[in-house]
């Protein structure tokens, strides 16, 4: 018989939060999934940060070819079927997703915390461990789970978003959601 579970106190969310929020350059592998009103796909997610600059690789975006993308929160660029597109970062992941996605706070919630730069707009649920298992943020519906212990601590392995927005009419509603299934965390050397 196991003993039961306590609640966190906020001091073992608080705890986590700042050793997470440390990470500032790592690599993540693994799954992406998205859907939108008028697209949807899968791709293999090679992803690295450093800092605020990023590097997505992204092989079968909706079912064919391959994406890179190399940005900061600030400015981007695509290299897409063998154009380059030069955008807001915003505007690049709706081009290629359809997803109108908060870039600045995604290197965040892939880490299970909020983005610093956006409120939340609901209260964080954490788990009995501490760990986030929800928040809202950005109109977007996070849940987060399936946490491992990575060189860097517990990180999440399964994280899903959605987000709805109503139209003019009932019938419009737009909603649209993303699944990353996360199966490998590398944190790089600093020299």
């Amino acid at each position: 018989m196991q003993p039961p579970t306590v609640p966190a106190s906020s001091n073992s969310w608080q705890q986590h939060q700042q050793q997470i929020a440390q990470l500032q350059d790592w690599t993540l592998s693994g799954k992406l999934g998205f859907r939108a009103p008028q697209q949807g796909g899968s791709a293999t997610v090679n992803w690295i940060q450093e800092n605020e600059n990023y590097h997505l690789s992204l092989s079968g975006p909706f079912g064919v070819g391959s994406a890179k993308i190399y940005g900061d929160d600030k400015t981007a660029e695509m290299l897409y079927k063998e154009t380059v597109y030069r955008r807001p970062p915003q505007q690049l992941a709706m081009q290629l997703t359809g997803l109108p996605l908060p870039v600045d706070a995604l290197s965040w919630w892939a880490r299970g915390l909020p983005s610093p730069t956006q409120p939340v707009e609901t209260d964080l649920a954490t788990g009995a461990d501490g760990l986030a298992v929800g928040f809202d943020q950005a109109g977007w519906q996070l849940s987060f789970s399936r946490y491992r212990q990575t060189d860097g601590g517990l990180l999440p392995g399964k994280i899903i978003g959605n987000y709805n927005t109503a139209a003019n009419s009932a019938s419009e509603d737009r909603s649209y959601s993303f699944k990353l299934v996360i199966s490998g965390w590398k944190f790089l050397e600093k020299e």
